[in-house]
């Protein structure tokens, strides 16, 4: 290490002496010239910050509160926004679940046996039972209406749970166009007249059946009273299709007390208030019990959009938009400071509002206290002044001696010691970091000498550290590579990789994001005329990913190769993987049995990607049909199938999310136009040099930035028997 040069001219304690006294000297100089000029000024301009003062501690004070309390009434408004709606969302994915369970049913109705369901009885009131009523016009005698009610009887345990697990929920049913109706609840009697028969009941002409027949969509009712007006409710319907023809509604009907509790639960201060508005410009709950939010029969169905408060009209329109805001309005002649959430799921807002004054007057008070202390402050401070003066001469006189006196110390009590220090540092060269200091001086010498010692042993620990933590690096470095090779061996390479069959042609990659990835890919032969192509995407990347990717794989095909349909193969997969799932990982499959010798086929796509199909002489397009959860999810999942048919020089390219969502520096995603674009290149490409010009197009739209997820592709083109 180079030593450093110094050149010498003059002492640190002669210099320390001379900058001290010059820089005491100076500064009562300007200390004494610019507290005269002040000083004339100082009492005229006291009074007037005095006033700027109160005027703007109000306006900082009115900001801070305002903006304290809109965040408050936000966080408030917001916060029980989203438990209703949570609530409602549970209730309407239950109601989707009964409907999609009743489509499968319909779709597969070859795979069930027919159950029979009970009519009510009056001896299992108050307990929850499933029974069976239907519409004054359906022929119970008819074989189709008796083998529909034996299918949906099917339906029973689902709609038992169903009610089960939603403690709101009053009851759950499937009504049919048949007339049939399916029900759980626990008002048996409720359902048989006075003369012991059961009723009839018309399920086709109930608000709730003709909306979610319209709507062809999941359909909220409007929130109306029990018959005997002891509760209010809503109902929820779903419609219930087998393949595109409409079938009937499945259907749940909800208590909203809890809602009501909420709200009159949610008050700031004495005379906050809490509401609930639905969709409809109508108030459905309030706490407030008299004025324009007060609930009334006159006011129950009332449009609050067409008031003539247009400060309340303005506030329900914008609440009704779909947005959360704060804004100060105009209720029962008094001003409110007003904030408002939107629920998604059934489009109702949830509004809190408290009065203006109640924010305003801690303001107020804060003003009249900062004025009374600046009114005091005034006295004072010229009193002050005048002893200022004095003082300033007399410690100029102290501080001119004192800085002589502390001149000497620090020359000879500090610099020397410095000089010692310095001089030991500065022999510290090349690898020699040894540094001791057994001289006691002032402790903070000491100080700074043991900072250079423990300076000097941290560099040592740290290059004792920086080599440890490379030969780590470069284990785990090395170990990664070992577990990308086997990941990599565990995917089919060789191709062809069936030489020997010329029905078809396959070719497939994957493209870790990381060492190793979540994505696979598989293609065996399950016997001699039957070819099975899995393409997979484990949630999660990395090593978790790869681990469960594997297991995933094995099961997949080793379920497959016992024979059995796409459904059963995933469904067997699904099981096993939800069993101590503790890191809730899921997987996304795309599976298919391709029957070699006819071309025709059968798929199950567990939330994967839509794959595409290239017809011969035709040009690439997505095959889009309705998807099912995704593998690992939960347990007892049922896996949708999709027949199709490839003729000779039909093709399919099978892909994972880390094509369509490849982004570039830009924070654009590659999409599946632009892979369509890149398919449609050159229609007549074989599946490998398809696979690389996809491969290609991703690479150059993405550039610079880096991959984000794996990329895995499998093509496959059918050529038939002729070729």
């Amino acid at each position: 290490m180079e030593k450093i040069k110094i050149n010498k001219k003059r002492s640190l304690g002669t210099t320390i002496l001379v900058a001290m006294v010059a820089l005491v000297v100076l500064t009562l100089l300007v200390i004494t010239v610019v507290l005269m000029i002040r000083i004339s000024t100082m009492q005229r301009v006291l009074v007037e910050y005095n006033g700027r003062l109160g005027d703007r501690a109000a306006e900082i004070s009115t900001a801070s509160m305002e903006a304290e309390v809109t965040e408050r009434l936000m966080e408030i408004a917001g916060g029980q926004a989203d438990i209703v709606d949570s609530n409602f969302s549970h209730f309407k994915a239950t109601v989707e679940l009964l409907a999609s369970d009743a489509e499968y049913l319909y779709e597969h109705a070859g795979d069930f046996g027919r159950i029979k369901v009970e009519e009510p009885k009056a001896e299992n009131d108050g307990k929850l039972v499933v029974h069976i009523t239907h519409s004054k016009n359906t022929d119970m005698s008819d074989p189709a209406v008796i083998d529909e009610a034996g299918l949906l009887g099917n339906e029973s345990n689902t709609l038992m749970s169903a009610h089960a697990g939603n403690p709101s929920m009053a009851k759950c049913y499937i009504a049919t166009e048949s007339g049939l109706m399916i029900e759980a609840d626990k008002d048996s009697s409720a359902k048989i007249g006075e003369d012991g028969k059961v009723m009839f009941y018309e399920a086709a002409e109930r608000p709730w059946y003709i909306g979610t027949k319209n709507a062809r969509d999941t359909f909220f009712t409007n929130v109306t009273p029990e018959a005997n007006g002891k509760r209010i409710g809503m109902m929820c319907g779903s419609p219930v299709t087998k393949y595109g023809q409409f079938m009937g509604v499945a259907c749940a009907g909800m208590y909203l007390d809890d809602l009501d509790k909420m709200v009159q639960s949610t008050k700031l201060g004495d005379d906050g208030i809490a509401c609930i508005v639905n969709n409809q410009g109508q108030l459905l709950f309030s706490s407030e019990n008299s004025g324009e939010l007060s609930i009334t029969k006159e006011t129950a169905d009332f449009d609050l959009r067409n008031s003539d408060n247009k400060d309340l009209a303005g506030l329900v329109t914008d609440a009704m938009s779909g947005v959360e805001a704060y804004r100060v309005i105009e209720v029962n002649n008094k001003r409110y400071c007003t904030a408002f959430a939107y629920m998604d799921t059934v489009g109702w807002s949830f509004l809190i509002m408290l009065p203006e004054e109640q924010v305003q007057q801690p303001t107020e008070d804060l003003l009249q206290e900062i004025m009374g202390i600046t009114y005091e402050a005034e006295g004072q401070t010229s009193s002050a002044i005048r002893q200022l003066i004095v003082g300033i001469v007399s410690v100029g006189v102290m501080a001119i001696l004192l800085a002589f006196i502390l001149a000497y110390f620090i020359s000879r009590y500090i610099v020397a010691p410095l000089k010692q220090l310095t001089s030991k540092v500065a022999n510290l060269q090349g690898d020699d970091l040894e540094f001791e200091w057994e001289d006691v001086n002032e402790e903070e010498i000491q100080l700074l000498a043991q900072s250079f010692g423990n300076m000097t042993q941290r560099m040592k620990d740290y290059i004792a550290e920086v080599t440890r933590i490379t030969a780590e690096k470069e284990k785990i470095g090395a170990e990664l590579s070992v577990a990308t090779q086997i990941q990599a061996d565990m995917l089919p390479r060789i191709f062809p990789p069936f030489p020997e069959r010329k029905e078809f042609e396959i070719y497939a990659t994957m493209d870790p994001a990381k060492e190793v990835g979540g994505d696979f890919y598989d293609f065996f032969l399950i016997d001699d005329d039957h070819l099975g192509l899995v393409v997979a995407d484990v949630s999660g990347k990395g090593v978790p990913a790869a681990l469960f990717m594997v297991i995933a794989k094995t099961l997949i095909k080793n379920r497959a190769l016992m024979h059995g349909s796409p459904s059963e193969v995933l469904s067997y997969a699904n099981e096993q993987l939800c069993e101590g799932n503790e890191a809730e990982l899921f997987v996304t499959v795309w599976f298919a049995i391709v029957e070699i010798s006819t071309g025709k086929g059968v798929a199950a796509n567990a939330g994967h990607e839509h794959p595409a199909i290239k017809r011969a002489g035709g040009k690439w397009e997505l095959a889009v049909y309705r998807h099912s959860p995704a593998v690992a999810t939960m347990e007892g999942l049922k896996f949708r199938e999709h027949e199709f048919e490839l003729h000779p020089g039909d093709e399919l390219y099978v892909y994972t999310d880390g094509v369509p969502e490849a982004t570039n520096v830009h924070d654009e995603l590659f999409g599946e136009e632009r892979m369509l674009e890149s398919l449609n290149r050159d229609v007549n490409a074989d599946v490998q040099k398809l696979l690389q010009t996809v491969k290609r197009d991703v690479e150059l739209f993405t550039g610079e930035a880096p991959q984000f997820d794996d990329i895995t592709m499998l093509g496959f083109r059918y050529f038939g028997k002729k070729e």
